[in-house]
């Protein structure tokens, strides 16, 4: 076998990675809808303050694993995929900041890619090499885990379909909106010019003659490239927040949370308080049963998922933190505006 055949070989091996990785991940995801459980183990804590407190982060970050490996396996391998196929050029023409039915088109696929922030973020990578506008990849990265398909289901069904609806009205276009104010600032449109800038791993006017293996050998690396980058501080970000969940008595927060004070802090508490995605529904639910108020519980169901440390820790190291607590900061106003709404409009009804 000659040089030649190994190559092409080896390429076509590590093509069939890529891919394999993306089914399995998608397969964690769309398995426990039909089978009602995990396809693997998940590690439950039943309560981390059991444990020794320099252990505390080591076993929340074991259960995080258990639970978010699929999703970030097929996150990341999205990611790639987008770089490697999407045509760069088209892309920037087509999904430009510039362009309003950009904004809509992300805000609209989003909520079918049932992640939470945190794996959203690899994604929100690929949109951006890929050369889609900073504003809509924004608009992508802040509208899925705040309103997925299944956060609003379960939302409906556990909560209150009044909440949902809110939730997701407020999210769609409150997330177009923080995408297309951030985009129009200094330091978003040097950040698009910056990724505007970007060499993938092959040109684009070789891409059109590469084989299918050879764009999927491609995307493998693009997906290590923004494993890399995003992973560890993922980790420590998740590894400050088992801190928060462990010690802040929920009792502690119920108390505060009524009224518009309570509204104030809900959209601000979900910064610290990261919960994988469909988790923050469940909390909320034993949030309510201890007395929070629903105005305050809708400010957190948005600011949680669009705001939490891990995800903006990560997400910095794509595009810097001044940009990162610019978007946060919308996003939190955009969850106190939504909380206002409710108590003074929809509670009513």
């Amino acid at each position: 076998m000659n040089d030649t055949s190994t190559s092409r070989n080896g390429g076509i091996f590590r093509g069939l990675l890529l891919w394999f990785f993306f089914a399995l991940g998608l397969l964690t995801l769309i398995y426990p809808r039909f089978a009602g459980h995990s396809l693997f183990p998940v590690y439950e804590i039943e309560k981390l303050t059991s444990f020794r407190w320099f252990l505390i982060p080591f076993v929340y970050l074991y259960s995080y694993a258990t639970r978010a490996w699929g999703a970030l396996l097929f996150a990341f391998s999205l990611g790639g995929i987008l770089v490697a196929f999407l045509p760069r050029e088209k892309m920037k023409k087509y999904m430009s900041s510039g362009k309003i039915t950009a904004y809509f088109l992300a805000a609209g696929l989003a909520p079918l890619l049932t992640v939470c922030s945190c794996a959203m973020i690899p994604i929100f990578g690929g949109l951006l090499i890929s050369g889609v506008g900073l504003g809509p990849a924004l608009t992508f990265l802040l509208m899925a885990p705040a309103s997925n398909i299944l956060a609003l289901i379960f939302t409906a069904e556990l909560i209150s379909w009044k909440i949902m609806l809110v939730r997701l009205v407020f999210s769609f276009f409150g997330a177009m909106l923080i995408g297309k104010l951030v985009s129009m600032t200094s330091i978003g449109k040097k950040t698009e010019q910056e990724f505007a800038q970007i060499k993938p791993l092959q040109a684009e006017n070789d891409r059109r003659v590469l084989t299918f293996w050879r764009k999927s050998e491609i995307g493998l690396k693009e997906t290590g490239a923004l494993a890399s980058k995003v992973l560890l501080y993922l980790a420590a970000g998740v590894f400050i927040i088992s801190f928060v969940e462990a010690y802040l008595p929920p009792t502690l927060v119920a108390r505060y949370l009524t009224g518009v004070k309570g509204v104030l802090i809900g959209a601000i508490i979900g910064v610290p308080t990261y919960t994988p995605t469909l988790v923050e529904v469940f909390l909320i639910k034993a949030m309510l049963n201890m007395g929070m108020a629903p105005a305050a519980a809708l400010a957190f169901l948005i600011g949680a998922p669009m705001a939490s440390i891990p995800s903006m820790m990560a997400v910095s190291k794509v595009v810097g933190w001044k940009l990162v607590l610019m978007y946060a900061s919308f996003a939190i106003v955009l969850a106190a505006l939504a909380g206002l709404f409710y108590l003074e409009f929809i509670v009513i009804l």
